[in-house]
């Protein structure tokens, strides 16, 4: 018998290809998110028209095979949402049961701040951890700059699975910026960065969630820089990716 142990780990992005071949065995199920502001409905299914979506979660389940996905498709074609949309998908990924809400996306908006604070700390009290892309120039972007999120950038340098702290207040980690590779095709040809480095830093808190329940977030961060080779600076981020952002 098998007593492997799985985290519910929720994607809101820009939806999910079913049966692509990096996700083959991968347990997943989800919806669309439709509307701006209350009230907000749901569509069944949840097809990536963009491919950030699924880049996201072929990332993380190539670097924890044992996460089960929920997929909340939030972003339009042009990779864009509004944060009030953002904060309700952050929500319902709580009231689902997710322990790890996946945000490769953010909004620049300072007034977005605290509708999405509150969301955060719901989910948190729901029993889910946020981890969110951070912006690699050092701008403001929430929700990846709140304490109470986990926050990732891209390093060129990173190899799959490493991990370097970023040092300060924010639970930030430098993590490999590159989605699963294609045959042929160059990694910078497809979508990197900072949601790329969200999605493997999410595999990995994902793990330490399906180990020990119920930590609280020191304690995960503590467990997450445990996992780190060393503390660098911000300066080393790569760029940021194809410009996923709520409004």
């Amino acid at each position: 018998m098998s007593t492997t142990r799985h985290s519910l780990v929720a994607l809101l992005d820009s939806g999910v290809t079913p049966g692509h071949p990096h996700l083959d065995g991968l347990a997943l199920r989800g919806f669309t998110l439709v509307g701006d502001r209350e009230p907000f409905t749901t569509e069944p299914g949840f097809a990536d028209r963009t491919g950030h979506g699924t880049a996201c979660a072929a990332a993380m389940y190539r670097l924890n095979p044992d996460i089960e996905l929920l997929v909340i498709r939030v972003l339009d074609d042009d990779l864009s949402t509004t944060h009030t949309s953002l904060a309700e998908a952050i929500r319902r990924a709580a009231d689902d049961g997710a322990t790890v809400i996946n945000l490769s996306l953010g909004s620049m908006e300072d007034s977005s701040r605290q509708e999405l604070a509150a969301a955060v700390a719901y989910a948190a009290a729901a029993g889910a951890v946020c981890v969110a892309a951070a912006h690699p120039g050092g701008l403001p972007l929430w929700p990846a700059d709140l304490p109470s999120v986990i926050s990732a950038l891209s390093h060129r340098g990173c190899p799959l699975g490493d991990m370097y702290r970023v040092p300060g207040p924010i639970p930030r980690f430098l993590c490999h910026g590159y989605p699963r590779p294609i045959e042929g095709r160059r990694p910078t040809d497809n979508l990197f960065g900072p949601s790329l480095a969200a999605a493997h830093l999410c595999a990995q808190v994902a793990g330490i969630l399906a180990a020990s329940p119920g930590l609280e977030l020191d304690a995960l961060v503590a467990a997450l820089d445990a996992r780190c080779l060393a503390t660098i600076g911000d300066e080393d981020a790569g760029p940021l990716d194809h410009g996923s952002q709520a409004r």
